[in-house]
């Protein structure tokens, strides 16, 4: 690949980049809790803030099902529209790998406006690629106005994408990791330093607006859990239940039935879709939104066995439902639950017999192995979740164990199916 020259255009466009980032990500925050409390609450709470998990279990079922069922009207309608009158599209790998081309910034600005607005209405996808998409967008008129190179412009648009996650979840050293992991794929200094460059700018100025916010601060049973040897022994024997329900989850997805979004018709479909996850809703309000809550609860360990298979089975279809729906969202935090549940049940089939482990640790390192294989960002996924929580790097060690057993178990289940 070629390498881009560090001139003073191509540090000042990562700078601005990084900037434009970090608004992106202080608006859309304001945007999104703004949404969940007019779907939830009826209108703008004063004062403190509210977790979404608090608007979502005070909410009467019956308004989490008309939530939703409108929630899946705007999906329909909003992304019907946009396919059918909008310009196509672009994927950011597409936009980084072919960056003679120009990502459609109108276009994407109401594609990630719409994903955080459906976000905020309930739809279980997460809402960190509407910021990665906006800053790639806005970062590319930028390029443009600069006149960077094709190697320079490359290089802005993945850390623009980066400079998004950092933005949301206020994790510069993961992003940056993200943007040499997935984007570039690349392990050189001068990519490593322009992803750190644009990433720092964007959380500096997130928190500038809203604070130096984590997302998983003081949860007491992860900060007192003991990374014992049995601990160490739980994560290898995890490894391959978590390896076996990445591979699980990714047969669903690709076993969906894919309906045109250029179709009247989707607007139906997508309407009974959500109509089914806001029944779902009713029993298990957690599954609603990218999945944060039920993480909260399998931490803090205030959910039982039944409780955790019962949302692993309800988020999974959620998931596949907002999918088959035609919806937009991220993957991150819904992939962290579905870890995080696999996990704590299986924590709590250890504990029946052998030695005592922390159910919250066990749902922390299952969040982080499942995470880094359905995303195919295992490095990143142990910086992040670290970053994410401010934990002890003492949960490295059964993050690498059981992320080792687990890629291994997919490696196995390749080569079975080959």
């Amino acid at each position: 690949m070629e390498k881009p020259d560090f001139s003073p255009k191509f540090v000042l466009a990562l700078l601005c980049t990084g900037v434009l980032a970090g608004l992106v990500g202080i608006a859309f925050t304001h945007l999104l809790h703004a949404i969940q409390q007019f779907t939830f609450h009826g209108g703008l709470v004063a004062g403190e803030h509210v977790s979404f998990r608090e608007l979502v279990q005070q909410a009467e079922p019956l308004r989490r099902l008309i939530a939703l069922m409108l929630c899946g009207l705007v999906v329909g309608v909003g992304w019907f529209a946009i396919h059918h009158w909008g310009a196509p599209l672009m994927e950011i790998k597409n936009a980084v790998a072919q960056s003679e081309k120009n990502m459609p910034v109108k276009t994407t600005m109401a594609h990630t406006i719409l994903q955080i607005i459906t976000v905020g209405m309930g739809s279980p996808l997460g809402r960190e690629v509407a910021p990665r998409e906006m800053s790639v967008a806005l970062a590319t008129p930028l390029s443009g106005c600069l006149k960077l190179s094709l190697a320079q412009k490359r290089v802005v648009l993945a850390c623009a994408s980066g400079a998004g996650l950092a933005a949301v979840y206020n994790v510069p050293l993961a992003a940056a990791v993200f943007v040499l992991e997935t984007l570039l794929l690349v392990w050189e200094l001068p990519m490593l330093l322009a992803a750190l460059i644009t990433c720092g700018t964007a959380v500096l100025v997130v928190r500038v607006g809203l604070g130096d916010m984590v997302q998983y601060a003081n949860i007491a049973p992860l900060v007192q859990a003991n990374i014992s040897a049995a601990m160490l022994v739980w994560a290898l024997v995890a490894g391959v239940a978590i390896g076996l329900g990445v591979n699980a989850f990714a047969w669903c997805n690709g076993k969906l039935p894919k309906v045109s979004r250029t179709k009247p018709v989707i607007i139906v479909v997508a309407v009974l879709a959500f109509a089914v996850i806001g029944v779902l809703s009713m029993w298990f309000p957690e599954i609603l939104g990218n999945g944060k809550a039920g993480n909260q609860m399998a931490f803090a360990e205030r959910i039982s066995w039944q409780g955790a298979l019962g949302l692993l089975a309800s988020k999974w279809a959620a998931v596949l439902l907002a999918t088959v729906a035609g919806a937009y969202g991220g993957r991150i935090t819904p992939s962290m639950m579905l870890g995080a549940m696999i996990a704590f049940a299986s924590a709590v089939l250890w504990n029946v017999r052998l030695p005592e482990i922390s159910l919250g640790a066990a749902a922390f390192v299952g969040a982080t192995v499942f995470l880094g294989l359905a995303q195919n960002m295992r490095l990143t996924a142990i910086v992040f979740m670290l970053e994410l929580s401010r934990l002890s790097t003492a949960y490295w060690l059964p993050m690498c164990l059981c992320m080792v057993v687990a890629l291994g178990t997919q490696m196995v289940w390749a080569k079975l199916k080959a």
